[in-house]
């Protein structure tokens, strides 16, 4: 999410320039740049208008904005319906900006004119900001409130969700669409290979040596065919091997960041010895995921939600497993939070909160993650007949799920987006195709990482506002 004072300058900055030369421009009639601006502004608030704070009789309609879109949209328009039809004095407008950069932008821009919508879907990152700017409010004050969560339906919430929500000792929002990453492999290629389809590799170790024996040159044109694994360049996939490896994201006492010791170095080296034996190879997009649905790849690693756009596009026994591990079990969730708009009257507030719930509870997490793929929030739901059919469909998604018990988070910290960016680009990227050893990659990440979250942690303090982490 852009900083307040790049937006700032973003704004000024459209109006800071003079006329092309050669340009008319009728009296009175307004500069173009004005004319971009007043568009974007009635933009936001036509979309505000059209959906945002309307209570017709007894009935409170509350806008809830989002990204999703293909069949996880179709399945949360589903259960939007579903809450509707259920909770006739509640009405759901669910508004699907298309991707998270555009929700992103137009969360700031509503913000900006005054017109949020009364939720929406947040980043970690986005909801520092809005804490900050005191745009939202703490979803803590309806889980304590009289229409909140007893303590056994609390307790029920996997704590890495919690946590995850948590800033200080306050919960602002709430796990809504989180995923774990998973192994995939192809168990015809295992067979092939005489490795036994049931048993996936549990180690790293166990995977660079199942990789080289998938991995096959069957024209003699000296490169391989079939490959042992493919990949993305990708810091999730780095921070679950850095956790594996012993290693964290930030020191706990400085806040700095902390993937450039010895565990990062040896998480790098790993995923570079996978391409330097010539047993996987880097794809832009998800190319490499294509070539695995081909048959071309024995193992690959994706979210757990790759399994909704993967299926009745491969036509071999699909193999499904936690991630391996190195020294440790590791694994980092992914995906956004809910966030409640301060500017939403108390019973907007109130219906945002009865949705949430709703959503949330046992029956609907269980449908939501039978249908997207997506974690369910609550332990009980593991146990539910949807979930437990879908388990039964896809052996091997009841344990890659399972990877909750141990999972953690990225840093929640104001200026880690930053860091996460210089991260893909400075280290993973310069060194799986550029050659640059591991260190070296990584202090300089570091080291740019570093200054971000200094110079972010200097601009809070002199506001006097709270770091949020």
């Amino acid at each position: 999410m852009p900083r307040a004072d790049s937006r700032d300058k973003k704004l000024a900055s459209l109006g800071g320039g003079s006329p092309s030369v050669g340009t008319t421009r009728l009296p009175g009639y307004p500069p173009p740049w004005r004319r971009v601006l007043v568009a974007i502004v009635c933009l936001v608030l036509g979309l505000a208008a059209c959906s945002h704070h309307a209570g017709e009789g007894n009935v409170t309609r509350i806008t809830f904005w989002h990204g999703m879109g293909g069949p996880l949209g179709r399945v949360l328009e589903s259960l939007v319906k579903e809450f509707n039809a259920t909770h006739p004095d509640i009405q759901v407008v669910s508004v699907s900006m298309g991707t998270y950069n555009a929700l992103s932008q137009k969360i700031m821009a509503a913000v900006a004119a005054g017109k949020p919508p009364v939720m929406a879907q947040a980043y970690e990152n986005w909801t520092v900001e809005l804490i900050i700017s005191k745009s939202i409010v703490p979803i803590q004050k309806f889980i304590d409130g009289p229409t909140g969560l007893s303590p056994e339906s609390f307790a029920d919430i996997l704590p890495v969700f919690i946590e995850n929500n948590k800033w200080g000792t306050t919960i602002w929002s709430f796990p809504f669409n989180k995923s774990v990453r998973a192994l995939y492999y192809n168990k015809t290629l295992f067979a092939e290979a005489g490795l036994d389809p049931e048993r996936a590799p549990a180690t790293w170790d166990d995977y660079l040596d199942y990789a080289r024996r998938i991995t096959k040159d069957t024209n003699g044109d000296g490169r391989p065919d079939i490959w042992g694994t493919a990949g993305q360049i990708n810091a999730w996939t780095f921070g679950n091997l850095l956790l594996e490896n012993g290693g964290r994201f930030l020191d706990p006492e400085t806040e700095l960041v902390a993937f450039s010791g010895p565990e990062g170095i040896g998480a790098l080296k790993f995923m570079k010895k996978l391409l330097a034996d010539s047993v996987g190879f880097l794809a832009s997009g998800f190319e490499y995921q294509n070539d695995f649905l081909a048959g071309k790849v024995g193992m690959i690693e994706g979210s757990t939600v790759s399994v909704a756009f993967m299926a009745g596009k491969y036509k071999f026994p699909l193999g499904i497993a936690p991630l391996p591990a190195g020294k440790q079990k590791g694994m980092t969730i992914a995906g956004t939070n809910v966030v409640i708009f301060a500017k939403a009257t108390p019973a907007e507030q109130e219906a945002a909160w009865e949705f949430i719930k709703w959503f949330t509870d046992t029956q609907q997490t269980a449908k939501w993650a039978a249908g997207t793929y997506y974690v369910p929030v609550r332990r009980s739901a593991f146990e539910t007949d949807v979930l437990k059919q879908r388990f039964d469909a896809y052996p091997g998604l009841r344990e890659a799920f399972s990877q909750l018990d141990y999972a953690s988070f990225e840093p929640k910290i104001a200026g880690w987006y930053a860091g996460r960016r210089y991260l893909d680009e400075r280290a993973i990227e310069v060194v799986l195709k550029g050659g640059q050893d591991e260190a070296t990659a990584l202090n300089a990440a570091a080291a740019r990482a570093n200054a971000e979250i200094k110079r972010l942690k200097r601009l809070q303090e002199k506001l006097g506002l709270s770091s949020g982490s």
